[in-house]
C-alpha cells in the first residue's frame, strides 16, 4: 500500500535515521493519498529530532538538505530527484489566526493534535505500521472531513483552514457542511489572509471541483461575499450546464472545464490582470478570452486553437446568451489571399486595415478574393479619410 517505503532513496534516508536512532513516520497527504490508491510525489516525513541536528546528521552523510523553512523546523531533502519535506515533532502555541509559535516534543501524538483534520494525521513507520490518532481512517474510509479537536478554535487558529475544509469537501465529497454555523461566524476573518494563500487554496479547489455542491456551500457560508467574488452566480451556473449541456457537446474535445475558465467566469477582467497574481502566460490566456470573447466564433477559431475557442463559446454562452454551438475544426488551413506587400505605399496604418480584412474575410467564410480584399481595404482607407 505504502509504495514510497519502497524507493531506494526511502531506504537510503532512513538508514541514515536509524543509525542515528531517529524516528521517523511518514504522515499526512502521502498516506492518505496512498491509502487511497492515489499517487503522489508530495512525500512528507515527520522526525523526532531537532532540525538543525538533523541538518548536520544528513549533510554530513552527503544528502542534499535545503534550509529554506529551517526556522520553522521544517527542511526539504532531495535525492535523485526525488523531494521529501522533513518536519521536528512539535506543538503549536499562541496563534493568532495567521501565525503560531511552536515549540519542540518528541511525541508522534502531540504533533498530530497540530493538523488540521483527521485525515491529514495519518502516520507511517519504515516498517509500514499505520499510526491513527484521531480516527482518521474510518472518516477517510466514510469521506468525513473532521476537525482535529474543537473546530471553531481550529479555524481561528489559521483561518486559511477555511479553505482548507471546502478544499477537502471536494476531493471527497463531503456534501454535508457540517461547519456552516462556525464558518459563517468566522468567514470576514478571511479577508486577514493574503491574497497569495487565498489564491492558491481556490485554485485547487476549482480545479478538483465538478459540481456547484461545494461552491453553493461556500456561497451560503459567506465565504465568496468575504473574497470579493464577481460573478459566484454565474460560476454556480456554469456548472449547472456544464453537467446538463457542455459535457455532451464538448465530451470528445475536453474532459472538464479548465482553472482558467472558471477564473474568467469568477472574477472580472480587471480583477485578473491586475489583483489576482497569475503567471504571464495564464494572464495572456485571459486577454485572448478577452478579445475574442465578443467575436464570431468561426474568426476565433481561425486565430486560436480548439480549447481556446471552445472556452470562448462557454464564455459567450454564459456572458451573453448566445447559443452553445458546435465548435468550429479545419479552418486555420485557409490562407488569407492578400499580404502586406500588394498593399500600396501610400495606404497608411495598413497593418491595422490588413487585420480589419483579415477578420472580414474569415466571417465571408474565406470566399473573398484577392481583389475584393484589396477593394475591402481601399474602402477602409476612403471611409477613414472622410
Amino acid at each position: 500500500m505504502f509504495y514510497f517505503l519502497y524507493f531506494e532513496e526511502t531506504k537510503l534516508l532512513f538508514r541514515v535515521f536509524n543509525r542515528y536512532n531517529i524516528e521517523a513516520r511518514f504522515v499526512g497527504g502521502c498516506v492518505r493519498d496512498a491509502i487511497c490508491n492515489q499517487s503522489t510525489d508530495d512525500f512528507d516525513i515527520a522526525v523526532n529530532c531537532e532540525i538543525y541536528k538533523l541538518c548536520d546528521i544528513l549533510t554530513t552523510n552527503n544528502i542534499n538538505v535545503i534550509k529554506t523553512g529551517i526556522k520553522f523546523s521544517s527542511i526539504t531533502v532531495i535525492i535523485n530527484h526525488i523531494k521529501y519535506e522533513i518536519t521536528s515533532l512539535r506543538e503549536d502555541i499562541n496563534c493568532s489566526g495567521r501565525y503560531c509559535d511552536t515549540q519542540s516534543t518528541s511525541s508522534f501524538e502531540i504533533d498530530s493534535k497540530r493538523r488540521d483534520f483527521t485525515i491529514n494525521a495519518l502516520y507511517v513507520s519504515q516498517n509500514g505500521k499505520l499510526f491513527d490518532y484521531h480516527n482518521g481512517l474510518n472518516d477517510l474510509r466514510n469521506n468525513r472531513i473532521i476537525f482535529i479537536g474543537d473546530p471553531q478554535t481550529r479555524i481561528q487558529e489559521d483561518f486559511l483552514r477555511i479553505f482548507r475544509y471546502y478544499r477537502f469537501c471536494t476531493k471527497y465529497n463531503d456534501y454535508s457542511n457540517r461547519y456552516s454555523d462556525i464558518i459563517k461566524c468566522e468567514s470576514t476573518n478571511i479577508n486577514k489572509l493574503s491574497i497569495e494563500r487565498i489564491q492558491k487554496e481556490l485554485f485547487k479547489i476549482l480545479e478538483i471541483s465538478n459540481n456547484c455542491i461545494i461552491l453553493n456551500n461556500m456561497l451560503n457560508d459567506n465565504i465568496l461575499h468575504n473574497i470579493n467574488i464577481e460573478r459566484y452566480n454565474a460560476l454556480l451556473e456554469i456548472y449547472t450546464d456544464y453537467i446538463n449541456k457542455i459535457q455532451s457537446n464538448y465530451n470528445s474535445c475536453k474532459n472538464n472545464i479548465d482553472i482558467l475558465l472558471k477564473l474568467y467566469i469568477l472574477f472580472t477582467y480587471d480583477y485578473l490582470i491586475n489583483k489576482l497574481k497569475l503567471p504571464k502566460k495564464l494572464r495572456n490566456i485571459i486577454k485572448t478570452y478577452k478579445q475574442f470573447e465578443n467575436e464570431p466564433i468561426t474568426y476565433c477559431a481561425y486565430k486560436n486553437s480548439l480549447d481556446i475557442q471552445i472556452n470562448v463559446i462557454i464564455i459567450q454562452y454564459i456572458k451573453y446568451h448566445k447559443p452553445l454551438l458546435k465548435p468550429i475544426t479545419n479552418v486555420q488551413d485557409n490562407t488569407l489571399p492578400l499580404t502586406y506587400s500588394d498593399l500600396s505605399a501610400g495606404i497608411k496604418q495598413a497593418s491595422r486595415y490588413l487585420k480589419k480584412c483579415e477578420k472580414w474575410w474569415v466571417i465571408n467564410n474565406f470566399q473573398p478574393t484577392k481583389q475584393e480584399c484589396l477593394a475591402y481595404i481601399l474602402s477602409l482607407a476612403f471611409t477613414n479619410k472622410m
